[in-house]
């Protein structure tokens, strides 16, 4: 049982299965283990290259034939099984000097997943002792991680309902606490992040880490936090489908709630923009009497319902005719210095008219700094002291930002992307001077469903008008970026660059020139290395 041929294969197998299961998890995690997300990406350009990869079709396409064709001599079987995963090891290599390896963020339910998968394979040979249950492993993987996954999300989900009484208990014991729930399509984290530097100015302030907004992290958060002598709690809320805003809440009480704003990101996970307006309205609906709802009147989706709640109600935006509780005008950036507005604000029978300076860059951080105005208000604190805390919040490094790359001005909008916010970074790319060159790096905007031709094509003819070349770096949005593009009769340069490595020189090239480089959604790690390197 030990020879040297079993060893090998014991050790070749090993090497194998974690690579690809590894792999396997890594996209998983990405979609957060959700059966309705990664079905969404086997249907994207992207997830179809996925599903011819060597390991996922080749591989298995030479697996298939070796199990059916009757092989009776087991030595003969054995080379074989060895054979593939020599190859298996030829082309990991091959894809680690390329810097196409991919593993999935390192976490307790990650590595069970993968290991759980392991012994399933494992267990299956050693259980029926045939050594074609190993040719059989090579053909099911990607079905064998999916069995796993769901087992786990079965024990997650019992574990959950735990973390969701105890949580619950947890809280009844600081009534104290003034709460403050965020939620919206896009900048939960940046509204998260400014109200409670402006809050702490004057409060005992603790909020929810970096972009945790899942379910478990804030379960988790809440058991492991102190809030006895907290005065304020501020949780950003995400959510997948409805309900998942109101199982937080029922957990958390909030006596504030924020709607940053409601758009056509997620319509794959939602089905529509309706469904997505009424998962984020759980908040302002659990909000008590005496409570607070702030939200965007510009917004459509955001004021529709507001009539319907029964709580005290503020809002901010720049369209008078909708009656904000803030109204913004004359939005400038101011060189050398950053983001100003005129602000008139009506609060307690008394209208009052402020200028606001901030150190920001990016126009669209007023809308940011404005729901946070209306709920430090609400909690006690003078105007003269929230727009003195305005002048010291600092850019946010998880949004929207811009360092330099050698010569070159880079804008970073690469957290994530979404309709509203592209347009925003556009916006920052159009107010640099027309003599540098303006470059887009983006990959598209995804769980767009339906709207995603439409929005793409719009969002194209926004980029031929103000940008001198964009960069396209997957193949799923390439057709309709190209006809907004060319719909719209600017002289843009298009590129299409979908090996990452190449994307890399190009971005080298441009170090030492004049250049405005907007980065928006996700680019490979190591390219972000690079571009960081002088920060």
């Amino acid at each position: 049982m030990f020879s040297f041929i079993n060893i090998s294969i014991a050790l070749l197998w090993t090497m194998s299965a974690l690579i690809d299961y590894s792999g396997l998890c890594y996209i998983w995690q990405l979609k957060w283990y959700r059966w309705d997300r990664f079905r969404d990406f086997l249907a994207t350009e992207q997830g179809k290259k996925f599903l011819r990869r060597y390991d996922l079709f080749y591989r298995t396409f030479v697996a298939i034939i070796i199990f059916l064709w009757p092989i009776n001599d087991k030595e003969k079987l054995k080379y074989i099984i060895i054979s593939f995963f020599i190859t298996d090891l030829c082309v990991i290599t091959y894809r680690f000097i390329k810097k196409k390896t991919r593993y999935p963020h390192i976490s307790i339910k990650a590595i069970s997943i993968i290991f759980a998968s392991m012994a399933i394979e494992a267990s299956w040979l050693l259980i029926t002792k045939d050594w074609n249950v190993l040719i059989l492993a090579l053909i099911l993987r990607f079905f064998i991680i999916m069995s796993s996954i769901f087992l786990f999300n079965k024990i997650t989900k019992i574990i959950k309902y735990l973390y969701i009484f105890l949580a619950t208990q947890k809280m009844k014991k600081y009534p104290h606490l003034k709460v403050i729930g965020i939620t919206g399509s896009y900048a939960k984290t940046t509204v998260k992040n400014f109200l409670a530097e402006i809050l702490s100015s004057k409060y005992k302030v603790v909020k929810t880490p970096k972009n945790i907004n899942s379910h478990f992290g804030i379960l988790r958060f809440i058991l492991s936090t102190n809030f006895r002598d907290k005065d304020v709690f501020i949780v950003e809320i995400g959510a997948d489908q409805k309900g998942d805003v109101n199982l937080i809440c029922n957990i958390i009480k909030p006596t504030i709630g924020i709607l940053t704003a409601v758009n056509e990101q997620h319509l794959a996970t939602f089905g529509s923009i309706k469904n997505t307006q009424s998962a984020k309205y759980e908040l302002l609906r659990s909000l008590p009497a005496e409570g607070l709802a702030i939200t965007n009147s510009d917004n459509p989706y955001c004021r529709e319902y507001l009539h319907e709640l029964k709580t005290h109600i503020a809002t901010f935006g720049t369209e008078e005719e909708y009656n904000p509780t803030l109204l913004i005008t004359d939005i400038k950036t101011i060189r050398e210095k950053g983001v100003y507005c005129k602000t008139r604000i009506t609060w307690n029978d008394q209208t009052e008219e402020r200028d606001v300076q901030t150190h920001l860059q990016g126009e669209h951080n007023i809308y940011n700094l404005a729901p946070c105005t209306l709920a430090c208000l609400f909690l006690g604190m003078r105007r003269d002291e929230i727009i003195e805390a305005d002048t010291r919040i600092t850019q946010p490094t998880n949004a929207l930002h811009t360092y330099m790359y050698g010569s070159s001005t880079i804008i970073d909008d690469s957290y994530n992307s979404n309709p509203d916010g592209f347009k925003a970074a556009l916006h920052l790319l159009n107010s640099y001077p027309s003599e540098k060159k303006r470059i887009v790096i983006t990959r598209g905007m995804i769980e767009l469903s339906d709207r995603s031709k439409d929005i793409h094509e719009q969002i194209a003819g926004e980029i031929s008008f103000i940008a001198d070349e964009l960069i396209i770096t997957t193949l799923d949005f390439v057709e309709p970026l190209k006809r907004g593009a060319v719909a719209s009769k600017y002289n843009l340069m298009i590129r299409v660059e979908t090996d990452p490595q190449q994307l890399l020189k190009y971005i080298i090239s441009l170090k030492n020139t004049d250049s405005v480089i907007l980065i928006e959604n996700r680019i490979p790690e190591f390219i972000k290395k690079e571009l960081k390197k002088e920060t």
